[in-house]
């Protein structure tokens, strides 16, 4: 290969490598203005009325429709439903971070036959359909006679988010320096004195990744909410909405419904806007300590 070669396809090399940035970020700035209209479409349809609404589609509301939240959160029980979903995604959060941060210590710091096996067992989970398990899970809640319970719902959402919990903090434990650990021992503290005090405090940007993306998955989750709860009083968001739009819309109420979708999306946006940074953070350095 001559030396002009070299540099024509050193040349190509470097165009096609911003052709393809280009087209990523084209891509992505794309899809962030589909998701900001789709977002401002919605919450304009919350103000509207009917009339309104099916008038001009993407025009702006002529009167603030207030009365459309006040039906949305009173009439079709989006406060009950919001109750739930808060009880349901907090204690499955807290739960699944307590269980897949005890096992992933042990299979990530301690050496024992059926070590890999657990671990690929764990993240084999994350591999299986939620539509597979429906029924298993439906009948053994019922030989146990804890369907259409609230406990029962969570103990489903925990086993749903323990493979992936498991999966990234067995990679942040691994990666512990073993002098803090051997210190901590050398110090007179036991293996639960060392995993609470020394082990965790140092995977908290993994726990808080974990927990942040279990509380997303769980707070938009349908699935098994609409599978195991039968009560509408123990109905959760998801389901709430699915009931909110079929009432509503048999009444012909569009902008309650709207209205409720609003109300459905503010806790999540919330949550993602305050911690996005610690997501960031705890996502790059599980690829770093990788």
């Amino acid at each position: 290969m001559t030396e002009e070669d070299a540099v024509v396809r050193k040349s190509w090399g470097e165009f096609a490598t911003q052709m393809g940035w280009g087209l990523t970020y084209f891509v992505m700035i794309l899809w962030s203005l589909v998701s900001i209209l789709s977002v401002a479409w919605v919450l304009m349809s919350s103000f509207k009325s009917n009339q309104e609404l099916f008038a001009s589609v993407w025009g702006l509301p002529t009167n603030i429709r207030w009365t459309n939240y006040a039906k949305a959160w009173t009439r079709s029980r989006m406060s009950r439903y919001m109750w739930n979903s808060v009880f349901v995604t907090l204690f499955t959060v807290g739960i699944a971070g307590l269980l897949g941060s005890a096992a992933s210590y042990i299979l990530a710091r301690f050496q024992f036959w059926g070590n890999r096996v657990l671990l690929s067992t764990f993240v084999a989970g994350r591999a299986v359909p939620l539509q597979l398990i429906l029924v298993p899970l439906y009948l053994m809640f019922s030989r146990l006679s804890i369907t259409n319970s609230l406990p029962a719902l969570i103990a489903a959402y925990v086993g749903v988010c323990l493979p992936f919990t498991v999966f990234v903090l067995t990679g942040f434990f691994r990666c512990l320096p073993r002098e803090l650990e051997e210190s901590a021992i050398l110090d007179g503290a036991s293996e639960y004195q060392v995993f609470w005090h020394v082990m965790l405090p140092l995977a908290k940007p993994g726990l808080i990744t974990v927990s942040i993306f279990n509380f997303l998955l769980i707070w938009n989750e349908y699935v098994l909410a609409l599978f195991l709860l039968s009560d509408p009083s123990k109905m959760t968001v998801p389901v709430g909405l699915y009931n909110l739009r079929a009432t509503q819309g048999y009444a012909g109420d569009w902008g309650s419904m709207f209205a409720g979708l609003v109300i459905i999306l503010v806790p999540a946006t919330i949550v993602f806007l305050v911690l996005e940074r610690r997501i960031v953070g705890g996502l790059t350095t599980g690829a770093l300590k990788g």
